[in-house]
């Protein structure tokens, strides 16, 4: 009996120590977890729909050597051929809509046959005589009419890229390029996270769909957010929304930098403002005056810089705290080298203000490393 009793102490002995070891592993883990988190930059990506969050995304991608599947790619493909259609089908539609018609009846067949052309599950590709037309009708008088008054209807401002470039879209094998993925247009649905590791530190990127009604989903992204960076059109001064034909898409944008930048959620967050399409903007601003969006701009066309300072301003001035930290870069999200010097600045402005937590989660997870290796050689 005395035998029996020694054992069984001896047993509860090495249940409890083998607990007391779980429980240790468990603290150091949640230690460690808690060491990551102070690493890890949750930064999210809001804007109104056509703003170029994503192409900023996919930048970023191929900036940190993200790789493409085959799946991704022909997507991409698949997307791209959409894009044209639907750019020119929004045009010959625009065309009727303005009255602008076509005298020769060979032209209007043309035109119909592209309107009348459907995508199905084993019609992926457009064939090539109806590349062939869109290229036709691109260059055609009846279009460019339509074109020259795209301020008054909802378009994809990247229509010329995919026009320009249809005929290569139809070549057989045709496989897109990196600059046409980053040209491509998927309106995002639902919510995107991309993580990227910088060194020691760790970037969950965040993209949720723009329109208005993707916009109820974003309040379950607000928590733990290190940064919000903000992405709008500069060209939206003279364009519509895709939702609302009467509602201008940079009063859209300054509206909604209103509502969210000055939610509770972000009061310790700094503000990254990314005035995207750059490049569209300076061909704009020299033709069409931005008082149709801004009536009390004085400026003309001449001076590009003022005209983007005179934005920037209007998007500062809808902050209730002028005090809280606020960035603005105007970049063209198609150019790597306008998203990469951004970003990096983004970065770098992240890693100063939380310099003192970064520092302590490091220390603490080195010395947190040390004493679970001499646990183990103990």
């Amino acid at each position: 009996m005395g035998c029996t009793g020694s054992k069984a102490k001896e047993e509860v002995g090495q249940e409890q120590q083998a607990e007391q070891a779980q429980s240790k592993a468990v603290d150091a883990f949640l230690a460690k977890e808690e060491n990551l988190m102070g690493l890890t930059f949750k930064v999210l990506l809001l804007g109104a729909g056509e703003s170029g969050k994503s192409t900023v995304v996919k930048q970023l991608k191929l900036i940190n050597k993200v790789k493409m599947d085959e799946i991704e790619i022909e997507n991409y493909a698949t997307n791209i051929h959409k894009n044209a259609v639907q750019c020119m089908q929004i045009f010959v539609d625009a065309a009727a809509n303005l009255g602008i018609e076509f005298e020769d009846a060979a032209d209007q067949a043309k035109a119909d046959a592209v309107c009348d052309f459907a995508f199905t599950s084993d019609v992926k590709r457009i064939p090539v005589d109806i590349g062939e037309s869109i290229d036709y009708l691109w260059k055609h008088p009846v279009i460019q009419k339509a074109y020259a008054h795209r301020s008054e209807f909802w378009f994809i401002d990247t229509s010329q890229y995919y026009f320009e470039n249809v005929l290569r879209f139809v070549e057989d094998g045709y496989v897109p390029t990196e600059e046409d993925c980053i040209m491509t247009r998927i309106r995002t649905t639902g919510i995107s996270v991309t993580e990227l590791d910088e060194g020691d530190l760790h970037f969950k990127l965040v993209d949720v769909g723009g329109q208005r009604n993707e916009r109820k989903k974003w309040i379950h992204c607000f928590d733990d957010v290190k940064a919000l960076l903000f992405v709008v059109n500069l060209a939206g001064y003279d364009q519509v929304m895709f939702e609302d034909p009467t509602q201008n898409r940079m009063q859209e944008s300054l509206s909604l930098f209103g509502q969210i930048c000055n939610d509770a959620a972000f009061d310790g967050a700094p503000i990254f403002l990314f005035l995207n399409k750059k490049d569209i903007f300076e061909q704009m601003i020299r033709t069409t005056t931005m008082t149709k969006c801004f009536p009390t701009y004085t400026g003309g066309g001449d001076d590009v810089q003022a005209a983007i300072d005179f934005i920037t301003l209007q998007f500062r001035n809808k902050l209730q705290d002028q005090n809280k930290e606020f960035h603005a870069f105007d970049i063209a999200a198609r150019s790597r080298r306008d998203v990469k010097d951004s970003w990096a600045s983004v970065k770098q402005i992240l890693r100063n203000t939380n310099k003192d937590d970064v520092e302590r989660a490091k220390k603490n997870l080195k010395d947190t490393s040390g004493a679970s290796t001499s646990a183990q050689l103990t």
